[in-house]
């Protein structure tokens, strides 16, 4: 006659089934999702392929969670005389809420994902490249579209919210890089005229027009810094308020010179022209536009361009020189190497380049643009691309790396150190060419076969 079991016995008995229960749960679900990964994983360039983030931790896991399971029904097994209904309910209960911390587990080992939250729709057609976007205030969310039949406001939501059409038979020409004050500039052309003939001040927040101003035979791309919207036709370099596109001063060029680039700062102008000398840059007082200085720049790999007026300093030969207050360029030990077609950012005085490595991958290089200084040198893991980079949340450096997978960065300003894990960026419809602020993704590709803008959100399914 079996002796009744004690329960003590009765306890540990359910305490295995329900413990081997939950084990099993989840060792299934993992085995699901690794199968769901593995089928899931693209190729990279090289048509090679890599694992995702986190899957060897899922696959011991799931390992250890089916050997758990295993141990546990043989031990349950043994003490199969032991049954009753109550305990078969609570084990399956559970197993069923363990899928819970199992899934949470998943989350930790992949670690952060975003995916597409919302976005416009395609403007369709063969459409020009558009020219570029700003941002309007962080907590607004607006976002301007710069193209050459005309600049498109976007607000929070990502809707229309304003802007303006090119003149019939015109066009947008070119616009300025930053939009200090929520103002960025603009130029137009109208029919048969050569671009351009007015300059317009666009309000980043509406994008409405500010103020317009008629300047026949602009020529290049405007900059606004400080409180100047500073522009160049082919005879001159003028300056106007920024505010409010009062006149305060021009300069007259010299014969058989020609401006390709102007750049706006708060205490002085800078302008690079080509000359019968050669290429040249200078130097303007940003208050009354008289001529500072004047400093030769060497020709060869690249075209020469400016990096920013305060500090001053330029691309030339491709390599960054850095000038004094006289024009005089500063001695930089082994200046550095600054591709002309890799992305780039300047914040501050400090100058973030992607540079490649011997033509394996792409590493991000910040530069002091007082003295030239390396500052710090950031890989980023198996990833051999920088896509983009920007100001990202809390003054961090943000950067957009592809490898394989899409990665986004948070990167401490001063080390380069990043700011926690990269956030995965999955399956967005990201073209070529775009910009970044905070969450919200602008592309700049011709056309307009991709959402001019979507926004991004934390992922939380598989």
């Amino acid at each position: 006659m079996d002796e009744r079991p004690s329960p003590g016995q009765r306890l540990r008995h359910y305490t295995a089934v329900t413990a081997a229960c939950a084990f099993t749960a989840v060792a299934v679900l993992y085995a699901v999702l690794c199968a769901k990964l593995a089928d899931d994983t693209p190729s990279d360039a090289y048509g090679t392929g890599s694992a995702p983030r986190g899957f060897g931790i899922l696959a011991l896991s799931t390992a250890a969670g089916a050997l758990a399971a295993a141990g546990l029904w043989w031990y349950a097994v043994r003490g199969r005389r032991h049954r009753s209904a109550l305990g078969r309910t609570a084990a399956v209960a559970v197993a069923l809420v363990a899928l819970w911390p199992g899934w949470l587990g998943f989350s930790w080992m992949r670690g952060p994902q975003m995916d597409l939250f919302s976005y416009q729709a395609p403007d369709g057609g063969a459409l020009e490249k558009p020219l570029g976007s700003w941002a309007g205030t962080p907590a607004s969310g607006d976002v301007i579209r710069v193209r050459a039949d005309g600049v498109t406001a976007f607000n929070g939501e990502g809707r229309h919210g304003g802007g303006f059409s090119a003149p019939d038979g015109g066009a947008v020409c070119a616009m300025s890089d930053d939009a200090p004050s929520g103002t960025g500039l603009v130029t137009l052309t109208t029919a048969g005229s050569e671009c351009g003939n007015s300059l317009v001040a666009v309000n980043t927040g509406s994008g409405d027009k500010r103020w317009t101003k008629d300047i026949p035979k602009l020529a290049g791309k405007p900059s606004a810094g400080g409180n100047l919207a500073v522009a160049a036709t082919t005879d001159a370099v003028l300056a106007h308020d920024l505010g409010t596109g009062a006149e305060l001063w021009r300069f007259p060029l010299p014969a058989g010179t020609v401006v390709s680039q102007v750049a706006a700062g708060p205490d002085r102008v800078l302008f690079l022209a080509r000359t019968d000398k050669g290429s040249e840059l200078s130097a303007l007082d940003a208050r009354i536009g008289s001529r500072s200085w004047q400093s030769p720049l060497p020709d060869g790999y690249g075209a020469p361009g400016i990096v920013s007026a305060s500090p001053a300093a330029a691309v030339a030969d491709g390599h960054l020189m850095l000038f004094d207050e006289a024009g005089r360029p500063r001695t930089v030990p082994e200046p550095p190497f600054v591709p002309a077609d890799e992305a780039r950012l300047v914040v501050g005085d400090v100058l973030y380049v992607a540079v490649s490595e011997r033509e394996k991958r792409e590493l991000l290089t910040a530069y002091s643009l007082k003295d030239g200084r390396h500052l710090w040198t950031r890989a980023f893991e198996d990833d051999w691309q920088i896509r983009g980079l920007a100001v990202g949340r809390n003054d961090r450096i943000a950067v957009v790396t592809q490898g394989t997978y899409t990665h986004l960065w948070h990167l401490d300003p001063r080390t380069g150190r990043p700011g926690g894990e990269s956030t995965v960026l999955r399956d967005l419809p990201l073209g070529t060419s775009f910009a970044l602020y905070g969450r919200t993704f602008v592309n700049l590709d011709d056309g307009g076969r991709l959402p001019p803008i979507f926004d991004v959100r934390p992922a939380f399914g598989w």
